[in-house]
């Protein structure tokens, strides 16, 4: 098997990874293929028909086949190919193709450090619901794993293996009754407990650190990270299996269950946002990914309506916060969202008013300008003489930090952007244009220019942001200055070799 060779209307391009085979299991490959009649990329699996998993891995396959839901990455096609010259007779699964950045791979890159719990809950919600649908053709995952759930480049949630991968490699067996739809819930909360820890509590090893034990019980994540709440450690007791449960606690039994016990947990959380990330082609699709105020309305309103995908981040999750694509799927799985959008009064009356901007200002205060070894706080200022081009009607002029060595600003806590409205506003929703793709911004809100970026009202937040995002909060923030907030920069749009790292804006506009 070579790259180059036909597979019926299918060219396999690359090999992304070999599984090599123990005892009667022989190896099994995975291709990145394209599909010669339809013009697109896919996924082939390949194994030898003499595998004895092979029934198993067409069972699966033929099952996965009939769920729909966009956020599985779906089978398209079976070969049974016969011997050739050179190889024996072979089984291949075809899939969808899509390229991202796993959640695995996104932690390492993170280095370890968590995601907002509500973040983390929203996200893995979304991935309970992709389940659940599944689970009502009777069809679980059956091996769900940080590497199985990945944001694409275009922002979309999906999930790869449905099925297939249990039959090839063997279901997760955290879950001692052998109920797989169990299993997917242990596997769930096994995710939320790795994004606002960053620590593994699963019996399967995976490139993050094991979660802490005490006496074989895993800790609740509050005791892992002093800022996870004591409802993350609820969602932990009633899915994880190696987690203790209070008396007269039970366990979830289904991904539904886990998605209606994760909307209702969302509602003792802090008020959080909605992020919407418009796709750099210029088309108008966009992805959102709903938090609070919309887990709460699918709670009251089985009829919500969706909406198709998430951003972060690609939203904080999901896409490499250096703003690379990822190299290859081997290690990625893409993750589409569908929830409902909060209703407000602005959205009934058909109300929305866009707020003139009086001034811009950089905003620097963990610079050292002068140099006395003092931070320059609300006096701050970075490439101040940039600011005046942002909204100035030329698509080529914006404001953009200091280049730095990496993205992490060089170890400074971050860097920002300053919109003066004049007068206090309700702002509800702010459209950023950006310079670069795989920012980690922030929008703020406050009624004075405060020394500590801490002090600002969050009105909403991304990572790995797309060059161009909207983020809408559920409710209005009130106040005069807006503050856009970068922690983390993408690879500079001029670099030439260097491996230097800028941000910066564009245009804005803020509507209430």
């Amino acid at each position: 098997m070579r790259a180059t060779e036909q597979l019926g209307r299918y060219r396999l391009l690359d090999l992304v990874t070999q599984d090599i085979g123990v005892g009667e299991r022989l190896d099994v490959y995975l291709w990145h293929g394209y599909d010669e009649i339809l013009d697109r990329p896919v996924a082939v699996r390949v194994l030898s028909a003499d595998d004895p998993r092979g029934p198993a891995v067409l069972g699966a396959a033929q099952a996965a086949a009939r769920v729909d839901d966009r956020r599985l990455l779906r089978v398209l096609d079976i070969l049974n190919l016969p011997p050739t010259a050179t190889d024996p007779a072979r089984i291949a699964v075809v899939s969808e193709w899509a390229s991202g950045r796993n959640l695995e791979r996104t932690m390492q890159d993170r280095g370890g450090s968590p995601l907002a719990p509500d973040q983390a809950l929203a996200l893995v919600a979304e991935v309970a619901r992709a389940l659940a649908s599944a689970q009502k053709e009777n069809v679980s995952h059956g091996r769900l794993r940080p590497s199985s759930v990945f944001v694409t480049d275009a922002g979309e949630l999906r999930i790869r293996g449905l099925a297939v991968d249990a039959a090839l490699f063997g279901e997760l067996d955290s879950d001692a009754s052998g109920d797989r739809a169990q299993g997917d819930v242990d596997a769930l909360g096994c995710l939320v407990y790795l994004l606002t820890t960053g620590y593994w509590p699963g019996s399967q090893r995976i490139d993050a650190p094991e979660a802490p034990r005490a006496n074989g019980i895993v800790l609740p994540p509050s005791q892992v990270r002093a800022a996870v709440p004591r409802s993350i450690d609820d969602v932990v007791a009633r899915s994880v299996a190696a987690a203790a449960r209070p008396r007269g606690v039970a366990r979830v039994s289904d991904a539904a269950g886990f998605s209606t016990m994760v909307g209702a947990t969302l509602d003792y959380l802090a008020p959080t946002t909605t992020i919407v990330a418009v796709a750099p082609t210029g088309a108008q699709r966009t992805v959102r990914l709903a938090v609070v105020g919309a887990l709460r309305l699918v709670a009251v309103v089985c009829a919500a309506a969706l909406v198709a995908g998430i951003a972060w981040v690609g939203w904080q999750l999901l896409t490499d916060p250096s703003g690379r694509p990822a190299p290859s799927a081997s290690a990625s799985s893409d993750i589409l969202t569908s929830s409902a959008r909060p209703v407000d009064d602005s959205a009934a009356t058909g109300i929305e008013q866009t707020y003139p901007v009086e001034s811009y200002r950089s905003y620097d205060p963990f610079g050292d300008d002068n140099g006395n070894g003092k931070p320059d706080r609300r006096k701050g200022r970075e490439n101040e003489e940039l600011a005046a081009s942002v909204n100035d009607d030329d698509p080529d002029t914006a404001w953009v930090t200091d280049e730095y060595a990496g993205p992490d600003l060089d170890g400074k806590q971050g860097v920002g952007l300053i919109l003066d409205l004049g007068v206090p506003r309700d702002v509800q929703e702010v459209s950023l244009t950006l310079v670069g793709r795989g920012s980690n911004v922030e929008v703020k809100i406050a009624d004075r220019i405060f020394r500590d970026p801490a002090l600002w009202t969050p009105l909403a937040s991304g990572v790995g942001a797309s060059n161009r995002i909207e983020v809408r909060a559920p409710r209005p923030v009130t106040g005069r200055y807006v503050l856009i907030w970068f922690s983390r920069l993408p690879p500079a749009e001029e670099d030439v070799g260097l491996g230097l790292y800028q941000g910066g804006v564009r245009s804005v506009v803020v509507r209430g």
